[in-house]
């Protein structure tokens, strides 16, 4: 019976694995007896509590017995083929990326108070039990005054629940009766996964420049009114007011993704669907493009009817998101600071977007200079990818991915002294 050990994991893990092996494959068959521990102990060159051990595991697994004064012997058992071993490298060859102009990567999250905050609720253990199934009620009541001082939009927090990003619609669809969902083209898909992982048919309709065209049937119309991405249409009142009288006619839902409507130009907010109709309106965003894509918590406003069906479907049911990440943001939100922050992300996205038309400008690259915060749509002719840069192009929101040499500059990762040069990188 050969084992070959090593420093690199405990000797009587070792053992166990080997013996368990050569049971498994039929090198030991039933009956056989091992050797005693004091005698494998010195063959092997370790201490007797090595070998002590490995036979206690042997034994709870059921691979041997032992027969009192007579020693261990294996147990009658079927053979099984086990895979060989396969080293698991790790690949350090990573492309390294020099410039990301997806809108998704933000510059490295360095606020100073949620580190103060994590570090005081941390200390308090105020954070080790489970929040309800739809969140926690302090953000979710904080979320409601946030939205109601910011976005003019009045609602109880009992209609707000927390998830993880937009994966949240995967509970929230099973409690609509709706069996087609129709997406903006060209659009953010996310939510054609989700539906085609639940069994909804995903349809898709276009754009104009008031916003989403109205759909001719009943449907779940997922929507990006405050700034279309990626095109940046800004959905008008004219249009609002027309797809909410065919949601109220068909019975049809509508999902508002207030994507961008935190990095608004002027301080006034827009009217949003919600509180044109609260019955027939899905609000939805996320604090993910706020403050940083790793905190993956999101919130939905849930008509009152579609409340009642989720509450009753999902309250066994856990949150998904951390009990210590959701106190946290609580706190950030109720102290001022996420209005800083806000407040500070805005001058300089702003000064980031002046910043790349100016250099785009300098390069004479054509570009759309819809008022948007987080990207610019800019005409690449005849780019071609490398992989040391990373874009998006317009074509790749595009269910029939037309061909197009528009691209969507995000500069959001970008800092601002290295504008220039990212840009003569990437048209180079």
């Amino acid at each position: 019976m050969e084992i070959i050990l090593n420093n690199k994991r405990p000797k009587y893990i070792q053992v166990f694995e080997q013996i368990s092996k050569m049971i498994n494959s039929g090198i030991l068959k039933s009956d056989t007896r091992l050797p005693s521990k004091r005698t494998l102990a010195l063959s092997l060159n370790v201490s007797l509590n090595t070998i002590v051990n490995a036979y206690d595991l042997l034994l709870d697994e059921g691979y041997i017995y032992t027969i009192e004064k007579k020693g261990y012997f294996v147990s009658n058992q079927p053979i099984v083929s086990i895979p060989s071993a396969i080293d698991i490298a790790i690949d350090s060859k990573e492309n390294k990326i020099a410039y990301d102009f997806t809108t998704q990567a933000v510059e490295g999250f360095l606020n100073p108070n949620w580190k103060k905050l994590a570090k005081e609720i941390i200390d308090s253990s105020d954070y080790t039990n489970n929040e309800p199934f739809n969140g926690s009620p302090k953000l979710r009541a904080i979320i409601a005054k946030h939205l109601y001082e910011n976005r003019g939009i009045s609602v109880s927090y009992n209609q707000i629940i927390i998830g993880s990003g937009i994966e949240m619609f995967e509970h929230i669809l099973k409690v609509i009766d709706c069996n087609s969902i129709t997406m903006e083209n060209p659009g953010y898909h996310k939510l054609k996964i989700i539906a085609q992982n639940i069994g909804i048919k995903e349809e898709y309709i276009g754009l104009d420049n008031e916003g989403a065209l109205v759909p001719n049937k009943k449907t779940i119309l997922y929507t990006t009114p405050f700034n279309q991405f990626p095109t940046g249409v800004k959905m008008s009142i004219s249009r609002k007011k027309e797809l909410i009288k065919w949601a109220t006619e068909t019975k049809s839902y509508i999902i508002e993704d207030d994507f961008d409507a935190e990095f608004r130009i002027n301080s006034a907010p827009t009217t949003s669907l919600f509180t044109l109709s609260n019955d027939r309106v899905i609000f939805f965003s996320t604090f993910s493009t706020t403050l940083f894509p790793g905190l993956r918590l999101s919130y939905a406003i849930l008509p009152i009817n579609v409340l009642n069906k989720y509450e009753e479907k999902y309250n066994k049911y856990s949150n998904t998101v951390s009990s210590l990440s959701q106190k946290i943001l609580a706190e950030f939100i109720n102290r001022g600071y996420y209005a800083s922050h806000i407040n500070k992300l805005k001058r300089l996205y702003l000064r980031k977007r002046e910043k790349c038309i100016e250099v785009l400008s300098k390069y004479n690259i054509e570009y759309d200079g819809k008022k948007n915060y987080l990207s610019l749509l800019i005409k690449l002719p005849d780019f071609k990818m490398k992989e040391d840069i990373k874009i998006q192009s317009l074509a790749s929101y595009d269910i029939n991915n037309k061909k197009t040499d528009v691209y969507i500059l995000g500069y959001t990762s970008i800092p601002i002294d290295e504008i220039d040069e990212a840009i003569k990188v990437l048209i180079k």
